[in-house]
């Protein structure tokens, strides 16, 4: 059946393979397969040109689409593509304006870290081009924000002067340095201001340090500093604070009031900002301290009234947002206020840290956004809706998800627009133990909407594994590793993200991968779980620590084209459950799964499925026998068994399912049945896609989306003049199986519809010819 419609839904630029033999495409079929392989794109402090205000990520990531689709790569991770606080040397996790995607000139800069909005928008349609999804990462726990966005902020005073105490309960203060106490239009005359302080950390005169800092005059805070003198203890004893934009440094001794007389000559603001301190002894230091440690002027007396509990004193946060006027299509303008943020009034509360639970009221990043507004909760909703229709993400990375209830999440996830009828795509960053991620993931599933998890417990597992030795490391430790082989808190693999590095462990160099990285990806691509490639593991990048930039280490160099082997093995032979058979039916030496583990995973309808064996013995090939017969499995008994990288070593399974299986040191090995046996080359279409050119925008091409499809997808094109067009689809062993249309078309654009339901699931390719010029693109039948 065909179809043509006019006017198509976007047309996408698209690469031009100038000469391409479908048939040398595959040695054999890719139907059914797996095909899941995210990476996360970006990487901690990825380069900017900071002197020019010009990001150049968006650029760097259009220009390797076609690399990324040809490697397998089927979804990138991105990060908050929005405007940062700190504009250009943001990474997005300090998000300022959510409409703000780098064409907005604030915070410094219309730019962001990773470029222009309309950088962003020719990434996104490259990689939609190249049948690579895109997942942004979205913040919305928290917004950062400047003094430019001070306010008033009653609520915050009250918390402060109740000491964080609500309901007789004590709750975490509100951060000492984030207020700043103002008296507006000041009269002349005398001011004894009482510094106390309340939730210190300890009584140790030296852990109870503050700095005090006062502008009476307007001239600003200036770099010169003395030193409380005692005795000054609120009862008639006072240090003059003599010259306006000074700091005094002090200590609230236990039961101690510190009091300062500021005297103005004139009506003036009074300025007063606080800062919590301690000392360090050896080498000694004036230090930063935690800003619970709560400091703040209980009284200030003048003419013998204390103002300090009347509204002539303020407590100002940087709650106040305005932003420049959105003029695009679907983009929101709004204000933000304290009332937007915790605490909004005199119930509510900011809750501590804890260690890995959901903690809805915690000031973790910037100003905490009380989620459970309406207004808030419609705000970011419109934004996701807006984040889809108009820059057509695919789906999200959720940051920090400890830090709001679960409910949010559902409704949040639940109105974003429909991708091809189903839900987008959906990871939370959950940085805890298995089973709170678990938990996690079957609330938000609970409250109706379906959430992944990245795999915390398997990454770390991972790391001890390939950072260690034949000694350090027993490879039966990976028998049930992480939350889908956890079996105690363990979710289905459909719900699982895995991974090796990210940009978080990816700045701190005790989180590191240093070596053998080829292991975990072993385990991560033929394992269950969506598994998510780290930008600098593939494409080679050195990887430096936040902290000390002389501590490095660069990944191996060939690990990319590991990391592709092990993607054509995912998408051409898995799909089933896994089976440890070196845990399992007495592999054989016993002594030896502790440096060996050996794993059956199932296949994909086509294929049966694989052993994996990894081999962590320094210097020695090590293997196992083990039984590779599994219930629910095809019986592979009787049958040849050919490593999938190396034709000629093969290994026969016995009638009672027994076979030897072994991996190079530091290694892995991967066997398939040998009538399965599908030949992995980097030739083929991972070379023609390298070599595709970008042409002009009079004669383009697109598969319109969906791409995976059910049923019928959409190819159109658009030419300058009149010319014949043969529009055609091939199957993965480059046989014509239909032709969409052979014949004259006019200047324009074009759509034509295959409606592919007596078709077989798997990997097709389509071709648009056009005068000289022919463009040829693959496509995946679900």
């Amino acid at each position: 059946m065909l179809k043509f419609e006019i006017p198509m839904r976007k047309m996408l630029r698209i690469a031009v393979v100038t000469a391409l033999a479908i048939t040398c495409v595959f040695q054999g079929e890719r139907a059914l397969a797996q095909d899941d392989v995210m990476m996360q794109a970006f990487y901690w402090d990825v380069p900017v040109d900071n002197t020019n205000l010009n990001g150049t990520w968006w650029d760097n990531l259009n220009n390797k689409a076609s690399t990324l689709s040809s490697a397998g790569i089927t979804g990138i991770w991105v990060p908050s593509a929005a405007k940062g606080n700190f504009g250009i040397w943001d990474m997005g996790y300090g998000i300022y304006d959510p409409y703000d995607m780098g064409n907005y000139n604030q915070k410094g800069t219309t730019e962001t870290r990773f470029g222009s909005r309309s950088e962003l928008e020719s990434m996104i349609s490259a990689m939609h081009n190249n049948n690579v999804e895109v997942y942004m990462d979205v913040v919305l726990n928290h917004l950062y924000t400047g003094d430019d966005d001070d306010e008033n902020n009653p609520a915050v005073k009250g918390y402060v002067f109740d000491e964080a105490y609500r309901n007789g309960q004590q709750f975490s203060p509100y951060p000492t340095n984030e207020i700043t106490w103002v008296i507006p239009n000041a009269a002349a005359g005398d001011y004894y201001i009482q510094i106390h302080g309340y939730h210190l950390s300890s009584t140790v005169k030296e852990e109870r340090g503050y700095d005090l800092q006062i502008d009476f005059s307007g001239s600003g805070f200036s770099g010169n500093y003395g030193w409380e003198s005692e005795p000054n203890n609120g009862g008639g004893n006072f240090d003059v604070f003599s010259t306006s934009g000074n700091t005094m440094r002090g200590h609230i001794e236990v039961n101690d009031v510190d009091e300062y007389k500021v005297t103005l000559s004139s009506s003036s603001d009074i300025i007063i900002k606080l800062t919590a301190r301690r000392e360090i002894s050896s080498p000694w230091e004036w230090a930063w301290a935690d800003q619970t440690n709560g400091y703040y002027p209980k009284a200030i007396w003048y003419n013998s009234n204390n103002i300090a509990t009347t509204t002539a004193l303020e407590a100002h946060t940087n709650t106040g947002v305005s932003y420049p006027n959105h003029t695009g299509t679907g983009e929101a303008n709004f204000t933000w206020n304290y009332s937007h943020f915790h605490p909004v009034d005199g119930n509510d509360w900011l809750g501590y840290p804890g260690s890995d639970e959901i903690i809805t009221n915690t000031k973790f990043f910037g100003n905490d956004l009380n989620t459970f507004s309406t207004t808030v909760e419609t705000r970011y909703q419109d934004w996701g809706e807006w984040l889809v229709n108009e820059l057509d993400f695919d789906g999200f990375r959720l940051d920090f998800v400890r830090g709001f209830q679960t409910d949010y999440v559902a409704d949040w996830v639940n109105n974003l627009p429909l991708l091809n009828n189903n839900q987008r795509f959906i990871v939370g960053e959950y940085w805890g133990p298995s089973y709170r991620i678990r938990d996690w993931v079957n609330a938000v599933g609970t409250a109706g909407a379906t959430v992944n998890g990245f795999d915390f417990d398997l990454k770390f597992t991972l790391t001890s594994m390939m950072n260690g030795n034949q000694s350090s490391y027993d490879m039966r430790w990976l028998n049930n590793a992480g939350l889908v082989r956890n079996t105690s808190a363990s979710l289905p693999g459909t719900r699982v993200v895995t991974w090796i590095d990210n940009h978080d462990t990816g700045k701190e160099h005790d989180k590191w991968v240093t070596k053998d990285w080829k292991m975990g990806y072993a385990y991560i691509m033929t394992h269950e779980g969506r598994p998510c490639v780290f930008y600098n593991h593939f494409f080679g990048d050195t990887m430096i620590d936040a902290h000390d930039p002389n501590l490095t280490v660069t990944p191996a160099n060939d690990l990319d084209d590991d990391i592709k082997k092990l993607i054509f093995v995912r998408n051409t032979y898995l799909g089933g459950t896994i089976e440890v058979l070196s845990a399992d039916g007495n592999p054989y030496p016993s002594g030896d799964a502790y440096h060996v583990y050996a794993a059956r995973r199932g296949g994909n309808g086509t294929k049966s499925g694989a052993i994996v064996v990894i081999n962590n013995h320094d210097s020695q090939t090590k293997g196992l026998w083990v039984d590779a017969s599994v219930n629910g499995q095809a019986s592979w008994a009787n049958n040849t068994l050919v490593d999938a990288f190396n034709s000629s070593n093969t290994t026969s399974v016995y009638s009672d399912g027994r076979v030897w299986v072994e991996a190079p040191p530091r290694g892995y090995a991967v066997y398939v049945l040998q009538s399965e046996y599908t030949a992995y080359s980097k030739t083929g279409l991972e070379e023609a896609l390298a070599s595709d050119v970008i042409i002009s925008n009079e004669f383009s091409v697109s598969q319109n989306f969906p791409n995976p499809f059910s049923n019928e997808t959409n190819i159109s094109f658009s030419l300058p003049e009149r010319g014949n067009v043969n529009v055609t689809i091939f199957d993965v062993y480059g046989r014509q199986y239909a032709q969409l249309a052979n014949g004259e078309f006019a200047p324009g654009q074009h759509n034509v519809t295959w409606d592919a339901q007596d078709a077989t699931a798997g990997m097709y390719f389509y071709t648009v010819e056009y005068g000289d010029k022919k463009v040829t693109k693959r496509m995946m039948l679900k």
